[in-house]
């Protein structure tokens, strides 16, 4: 193994030459990327598969399992977001308690009038439906049961969930992030999924939120979700798409990218048929714009500066650029399923 480290401060890393997925030769895509959003150190290539039954991208060279932790020393997901609490915030929450009541069926007790008609308005705003969509994963208050978040960072997810009456629980590899949550009252397993050694049957849905793109072996972490789901059991997946609008449109400066940290990159054709190598036995999936705005002043930001930082207030006339190129994205994805900044999975064992 040929292993590129001199100093205990660098991130150890190897060649990676072969696309994980079909084993064909990779070519160079983009070259000489940093790390644009914190401080890990080192130099990184992505490299594409060629197969046009493909397309996977991934990292060359690839941090080594024992150091790719040092790319995560000051990463976001070690703090949560600051609620809104002016009067645009409130109707935005309110249309998204219409919105997950009527789609969904969550929130039991009866709500305003007024509330399930600003959860129908959404509708007339391109590419909103895809932000209380993915708050809840796109999964149905009929399926409610026992549910694992793999990755879970700060836990935004399962402390939603939990609120909305699921049975939750989370893993992440991530010390800072799993004492974070488990302070506020949330079970999250610190480690890896196979290092919990979870019962086989034993959850009603596995989620990953933006988690796959950042693990060494993704085929068997989708095992291990199969194992550890019930009978009729249901994965959800959302990760970047490498064929979105903003890619197409930022190329090597797309935020996504975001070496090291990200090592496979996938688009709808790569992740179907790695689910399928799993064993899942069904499968569906779509591109969503959710993000899309964040995404597009990240990757405007690096562009310019070569940097962008998360959470940072941006001007009122960026923002508003960003919500038109959202509002862009979404037309454009009813006439190309696959521009979406997200691929968003499902399947059951």
């Amino acid at each position: 193994m040929n292993h590129t480290a001199q100093h205990m401060d660098l991130i150890r890393s190897q060649p990676c030459l072969e696309c994980y997925l079909c084993k064909t030769q990779g070519v160079n895509l983009y070259q000489g990327l940093r790390d644009r959003l914190f401080t890990a150190p080192g130099i990184w290539n992505v490299k594409q598969c060629p197969n046009p039954e493909c397309r996977l991208l991934w990292l060359d060279p690839m941090p080594l399992k024992e150091d790719v932790g040092r790319a995560y020393a000051d990463y976001y997901t070690h703090g949560e977001s600051a609620r809104g609490d002016t009067f645009l915030h409130k109707i935005f929450h309110a249309a998204k308690r219409g919105y997950l009541a009527n789609k969904y069926g969550y929130y039991d007790r009866v709500l305003p009038v007024w509330t399930r008609m600003l959860g129908w308005a959404a509708y007339f705003y391109p590419g909103l439906t895809a932000e209380f969509d993915f708050s809840v994963m796109w999964l149905a208050a009929s399926r409610r049961g026992r549910l694992l978040d793999v990755g879970c960072g700060s836990g935004w997810l399962i402390n939603q969930m939990r609120e909305l009456g699921w049975h939750v629980e989370g893993v992440d590899f991530d010390p800072v992030s799993a004492q974070n949550a488990n302070s506020r009252g949330l079970l999250v397993h610190l480690g890896s999924l196979e290092a919990q050694k979870f019962a086989s049957g034993q959850f009603d849905v596995v989620t990953m939120s933006h988690a796959i793109e950042h693990v060494h072996d993704p085929l068997e972490l989708l095992k291990e979700c199969r194992r550890i789901l019930k009978p009729g059991g249901q994965l959800v997946v959302v990760t970047p798409n490498t064929e979105s609008l903003c890619h197409r449109i930022y190329k090597d400066k797309w935020l996504a990218l975001d070496p090291p940290r990200h090592l496979h990159l996938f688009n709808l054709i790569t992740l179907q048929h790695l689910v399928g190598l799993a064993g899942f036995r069904k499968t569906d999936a779509f591109t969503s714009t959710r993000g899309a705005s964040g995404t597009f002043i990240a990757s405007r930001s690096i562009l310019r500066t070569g940097r962008h930082t998360m959470g940072g207030r941006q001007p009122n006339l960026l923002r508003t650029w960003a919500e038109i190129m959202r509002v862009l994205e979404a037309v454009l994805l009813q006439l190309n399923p696959h521009m979406g900044e997200d691929v968003v999975l499902f399947a059951e064992t």
